[in-house]
């Protein structure tokens, strides 16, 4: 009768920490989101042209992975970006990834490589044809293996037409999580670089699996290449000279950024769109 309690009494724990990460959890990483992005200094490497196409609501196929997710949706937000669809798994992990996205306003389309990944992906697509939104893939997950691009976001590409765009970033104080992934976690009042791909990946709707392979591991090249870049910058292997960055601030009340460029010259969203 006890062994019987007691298994009980295990099976309702699990049931409340499994309400409380996916009912609270969302609400305090989105909280704890903001208080990262909104207390650090982030330096922006080759992201104007990218901006312009979130500020005009351009669409696209935006790529990271899966260990950088966590700031990716305040960047997306707070530097301009419009409507974005995001394809997350349909497991506990994946119910609790949408319910944060959810929080910054963000569409959701529930699969994987492994799980309703073909509904998800034509979910995305659909989305994408009648709103004209943008497209968010971490093309490694949900599962891994690490930092391997898998085929769905060059199949996405081509059935869309649109540009897959790679982005990444770190942070000057993070901690890796000892998980498949080694997830990044952030920390607060920090220095945060983001950096964007000069390469616009386009794959034609003819593609031939051959084609599509080649495209698949020049993503998976350029993408982490960009990570190591931004890595290797906060260890003083490289720098910022040559590049095209700014620094941007966000005010920690009203969530509103201000860009300077590296000689503190203040400018605006307008003047960004006007140098196009």
């Amino acid at each position: 009768m006890g062994a019987v309690t007691g298994r009980k009494k295990r099976k309702l724990k699990k049931r409340v920490l499994r309400w409380l990460m996916l009912n609270l959890g969302p609400v305090m990483t989105y909280l704890y989101t903001q208080f990262v992005g909104r207390t650090s200094k982030w330096i922006s490497i080759n992201n104007e042209k990218h901006l312009r196409m979130f500020i005009r609501g351009e669409p696209y196929i935006a790529c990271i992975w899966h260990n950088r997710a966590l700031m990716l949706p305040f960047i997306t937000k707070i530097e301009g970006g419009k409507n974005v669809v995001v394809m997350v798994s349909s497991s506990d992990d994946g119910v609790f990834t949408s319910r944060v996205l959810r929080l910054f306003g963000f569409q959701i389309s529930l699969g994987s490589s492994t799980r309703g990944g073909k509904e998800a992906m034509e979910k995305m697509v659909a989305t994408h044809q009648n709103q004209g939104v943008a497209m968010a893939i971490t093309p490694d997950g949900p599962l891994g293996p690490n930092e391997l691009v898998k085929m769905g976001a060059i199949a996405m590409a081509k059935e869309t037409g649109l540009p897959i765009v790679s982005v990444s970033y770190y942070a000057k104080k993070v901690t890796r999580i000892k998980s498949w992934d080694r997830f990044i976690l952030v920390w607060p009042f920090n220095t945060i670089a983001a950096i964007g791909s000069d390469l616009r990946l386009q794959v034609p709707p003819d593609a031939s699996d051959q084609d599509m392979e080649k495209y698949r591991l020049q993503l998976e090249t350029e993408m982490k290449r960009i990570s190591r870049f931004v890595e290797d910058y906060f260890e003083g292997k490289t720098s910022l000279e040559g590049k095209s960055y700014f620094f941007s601030k966000v005010s920690l009340l009203r969530g509103i950024p201000r860009w300077t460029r590296p000689n503190g010259q203040p400018f605006t969203k307008e003047d960004l769109l006007k140098e196009s």
